[in-house]
């Protein structure tokens, strides 16, 4: 779908690599809205969240092959809820729990979808 930032396209970078499966454009999201903190919602946190949703939809059908852990799944599950946490928040934007969960991400991307 054009315009669809959960799809988008391969020339999308992130710390000067292409960014062309679903965890890593989540992750390129995120550090995009950790980059620079939007006082309230903001467009960044819709991407983030469209993103990690694609993410999930591919870990999905990873489990059903048995290519995941349900682990796997309900971590990226919590990421996913801190992020709409710092989109929909009752008080101030929870930058520390979404730094953590940033690097939560990480470490889920870098074993799902290694280098």
């Amino acid at each position: 779908m054009a315009g669809d930032p959960a799809r988008a396209p391969a020339g999308d970078r992130h710390g000067g690599q292409a960014v062309d499966r679903p965890g890593r454009r989540a992750l390129a999201a995120l550090d995009r809205v950790l980059a620079q903190r939007p006082q309230k919602d903001d467009h960044g946190f819709s991407q983030a969240t469209q993103c990690l949703s694609a993410f999930r939809d591919e870990l999905i059908g990873a489990h059903r092959r048995q290519a995941c852990t349900r682990e796997q799944l309900v971590h990226l599950n919590g990421v996913i809820s801190v992020v709409l946490a710092g989109h929909f928040p009752l008080g101030d934007v929870p930058w520390g729990e979404l730094d953590k969960a940033r690097d939560w991400l990480k470490a889920l991307v870098e074993a799902v979808e290694p280098e």
